[in-house]
């Protein structure tokens, strides 16, 4: 049944240098971002009107002018299966303010997602594909062959000939553009396009994904990676019929393709953007051309090494020439190499051979996003549809950070050419120049030796370096800490990957067990220690992991408090990203609420007395890291 609606239009605040703020008082002020302010609204708004959660933006520009932000809303969480409707708000004043939301699709208690929408420039209509199934079943479920056909992935589509105010009913085209050895689907997520040039101009072009079947007597599941895939759906008749264009499905688990965005480049060549399913930075993302209107691709897939981000879905747009004479293409994804944060603009002025670090529209949580061209006379400005999230007291149910609202930005044209500023940093004072990025806005309060930050969803970040990637070696890790937070569990040190079986240590505050949790992982051996005790009592508190040849030992303000055996082997083997303190390295997950102080990362095993001595006189001998967090300044570089 419809959800109920809130006849409310949403105010837009002013970011005049998004990304830029000073950090605390006793920091050196950052440069400020010239150029043009960029404009920031938020559409959808989690916990609201019926839903649970907002997630999968989809955004176009209707013919007359409207912009259409679409989303999947969730009802009763933030999962992928359930209960999920397809929802709409419009907007007739370029995104500055949204009317009412509008269900486009409901089936019942069913997912009706992976929202695609496209113009057709021959009647105006606005179409739109979906893909649909059962609310019971879960995607690792249909990977795995285990779901009937009937209850599976199945493909619809529906139009509206007034700009998005009333729409069709959903007609399925399943049979049409799924092969029978398909088990996942999607369409999108993201705007498809209309082809302007060529012999196929006028032909609507949608990129979708796929998985596949093993082969009979494979073990594989089919869940695997490497079982992704990407092809091409197209209308040469605005949309009521539809057939297969270029399929591409490797299985070779290099590059696997999934949530692909597409634009048309000058020459018409269709060009392809897409998430990695299986990448490690910096082949997370990939792309391939088509040129004969997405009937086929030129070549498979390949890794694009010069975007930073995630494994996460991204889109891709070529501006006009009229907004643009050179020929930039703009892709918007999320900016840190491991982390779903930092929304970043980057731009290709060479038909997306090579790209451009650009503006970093969010800094802070950020997730799925759709750009859109908005067109207008007078200001030219690209618009951005994303997922974010706050830090701070909004890191709240119902879910992951990034899940918090969707928001639609007003980039001005003439902004993407304005250079963001270097990133904050902590200094290190080891002398190895492994200075910590600072995540968020964390505020400077007094500590045990000097200032602290307050952390309440901001980090501190340390690179991947040869020194802080400690292998087989025995080390220790130790920081002050202060938390009165009684319900989270909370991340003090996180090293190198969050994934199950990869190689990894991390330190956690669980007040809810009543304990500090430490955990060094090597694939082949793991091994946890915990020590009891009432840690969220707003008092310092320091901790210290040893690793050492012969045993592992952890250490609660002074004393050496659980032990175990060693644990052979690297705990940085493959390491994805270096070391977060405040947050798990792969976003503002699970959160330290509270202060963190003097972090070491010294390369030997200390002794008692040493572990004692680092307590006391905050010292200790063979430092490859010593934050103070004492102070933050800008960088002298790129953000890190």
């Amino acid at each position: 049944m419809p959800r109920p609606t809130r006849r409310t239009f949403l105010r837009t605040t002013t970011l005049a240098s998004v990304g830029v703020a000073t950090a605390w008082p006793l920091s050196r002020p950052g440069p400020a971002v010239a150029g043009p302010a960029v404009e920031v609204t938020t559409v959808f708004a989690s916990v609201s009107e019926g839903y649970h959660t907002f997630r999968i933006p989809a955004v176009v520009r209707a013919a007359d002018g409207t912009v259409l932000a679409f989303a999947e809303g969730r009802v009763d969480s933030s999962a992928d299966s359930g209960d999920i409707d397809l929802v709409l708000r419009r907007s007739t004043d370029g995104g500055r303010t949204w009317g009412p939301l509008q269900v486009v699709g409901d089936n019942g208690p069913n997912t009706f997602g992976n929202p695609a929408p496209v113009v057709d420039p021959a009647s105006g209509d606005v179409v739109l594909l979906s893909t649909h199934n059962d609310g019971t079943v879960t995607a690792a479920q249909i990977r795995r062959g285990e779901v009937r056909p009937e209850h599976g992935r199945r493909i619809h589509v529906q139009r509206s000939s007034d700009h998005g105010v009333t729409w069709s009913d959903p007609l399925e085209i399943t049979d049409d553009v799924k092969l029978p050895e398909w088990r996942w689907y999607a369409t999108g997520p993201v705007h498809a396009i209309a082809l302007e040039h060529g012999p196929h101009a006028g032909r609507l072009v949608v990129p979708a994904n796929h998985s596949t079947s093993p082969e009979p007597g494979s073990p594989d599941t089919g869940n695997e990676p490497k079982y992704f895939g990407g092809h091409v759906l197209y209308s040469d008749d605005g949309g009521y019929t539809w057939r297969i264009g270029g399929v591409d499905t490797p299985l070779t688990g290099d590059v696997n393709p999934n949530e692909t965005t597409a634009t048309e480049l000058s020459d018409g060549t269709v060009y392809f953007n897409t998430r990695n399913q299986n990448g490690t930075n910096p082949h997370n993302r990939a792309g391939a051309i088509s040129t004969d209107g997405g009937e086929t691709f030129e070549a498979p897939y390949a890794p694009v090494s010069d975007v930073v981000a995630p494994v996460i879905q991204g889109s891709v747009l070529k501006l006009s020439g009229a907004a643009d004479p050179r020929r930039r293409v703009v892709l918007s994804v999320a900016g840190h190499h491991f982390a779903r944060e930092n929304l970043t603009l980057s731009s290709s002025f060479d038909d997306a051979a090579s790209w451009h670090h650009g503006v970093v529209v969010h800094d802070g949580p950020a997730g799925y996003s759709d750009v859109v061209e908005l067109g207008e006379r007078k200001g030219a400005a690209l618009g951005v549809l994303f997922e974010s999230g706050g830090r701070l007291d909004e890191i709240v149910p119902p879910g992951l950070p990034y899940h918090q609202r969707i928001s639609f930005a007003r980039v001005p044209l003439a902004r993407l050419d304005v250079p963001d500023p270097p990133p904050r940093i902590t200094p290190d004072r080891s002398g190895l120049r492994n200075h910590g990025t600072v995540g968020g806005r964390p505020q400077g309060v007094g500590g045990r030796f000097g200032r602290a930050l307050e952390l309440a969803g901001d980090y501190v970040e340390l690179p991947l370096t040869d020194a802080l990637a400690l292998g087989e070696n025995e080390f220790t890790a130790a920081a002050w800490f202060r938390t009165g937070e009684r319900t989270r569990v909370q991340s003090l040190l996180w090293a190198h990957s969050h994934a199950d079986g990869a190689a990894k240590w991390r330190i956690q505050v669980e007040p809810a067990q009543n304990r500090i949790h430490a955990l060094v992982d090597t694939v082949s051996a793991a091994s946890t220690l915990a020590v009891p005790g009432d840690f969220a009592d707003d008092r310092w508190h320091h901790v210290a992991l040893v690793r050492r040849d012969h045993a592992l030992d952890l250490y609660v303000d002074g004393d050496r408090a659980a032990s175990a055996a060693a644990v052979p082997g690297s705990v940085s083997a493959a390491a994805r990203t270096g070391i977060r303190i405040g947050a798990r390295v792969d976003g503002v997950n699970d959160p330290l609420v509270g202060a963190v102080e003097e972090v070491w990362i010294v390369g030997r095993a200390l002794d008692d007395g040493q572990v004692r001595t680092l307590v006391e006189r905050n010292t200790a001998p063979g430092a490859v890291v010593h934050l103070p967090v004492d102070r933050i300044r800008r960088g002298s570089s790129g953000r890190g």
